[in-house]
């Protein structure tokens, strides 16, 4: 009987080794939605299966003012039907230039965005794009205090007919680098300075070539030290030229 139990175990054991393992299921993105926000556009991927990590994500072009964008995701075995979507300004192309390789096109009217930003979130599992406006932000566009408080707007005050003087505060910011920036009515930039700071700053900036009261944005950006992407703003709506 012992022999007998032996030889059933040893089948046992060679059937279940004759049974292929499950592969696992490969990233797959399954649709793209967009939706209008204060002062940007989301975009947002779905996907199924397999694990999207942000690690694996990067804006191979971040700036979109020429009307262009470009995110790219490599994993291995991901699948990308062609899908194609417009709303609210923003046409998103998804596509699979090769193997592993996944490219999401951003197209939308030149001069109209001036920022990318990515992040992600799961269960379920999504790829979020955010494309920042160029138009003086709104009320409810302003942003006071970034995510991660990385930057903050204490104070934006007069220093003169044109001058600003901005307060804020840094935080954690690569090299606590960043830029201090001012935009016109249509979004150009018209005032920018370098700053580099840890925690509390001070700093005046004067915007040019603007020479009749009009609606602007002051702000403090930083990029991605990976890819150039957005990582870091706050901005104010501003009246330019007293």
């Amino acid at each position: 009987m012992r022999s007998i139990a032996i030889r059933l175990l040893a089948v046992t054991v060679l059937v279940l080794a004759a049974v292929p393992a499950t592969a696992p299921a490969a990233l797959t993105a399954s649709d793209v939605r967009i939706g209008s926000q204060p002062g940007f556009v989301r975009v947002v991927v779905d996907f199924t299966g397999g694990t999207l990590a942000l690690n694996e994500v990067n804006a191979t072009d971040a700036s979109p003012a020429d009307g262009m964008a470009r995110v790219e995701i490599r994993a291995r075995g991901i699948r990308v039907p062609a899908l194609d979507r417009s709303a609210h300004g923003a046409r998103v192309r998804l596509s699979r230039p090769s193997a592993g390789r996944a490219a999401v096109q951003l197209t939308s009217a030149p001069g109209r965005l001036k920022y990318v930003r990515i992040s992600g979130l799961q269960a379920p599992q999504r790829l979020v794009i955010d494309l920042y406006l160029r138009a003086p932000p709104s009320r409810d566009a302003e942003i006071r205090t970034a995510r991660r408080a990385c930057l903050t707007l204490t104070s934006v005050e007069r220093a003169g007919r044109r001058s600003f003087r901005v307060r804020g505060t840094e935080r954690d910011l690569f090299e606590g680098s960043f830029l201090l920036r001012v935009r016109d009515a249509r979004g150009r930039v018209v005032g920018q300075r370098i700053v580099t700071a840890r925690g509390p700053w001070t700093r005046t900036i004067t915007p040019t070539g603007v020479s009749r009261p009009q609606p602007g944005t002051v702000e403090a950006v930083a990029g991605s030290a990976k890819d150039g992407s957005l990582d870091c703003l706050v901005q104010v709506r501003a009246n330019l030229v007293a």
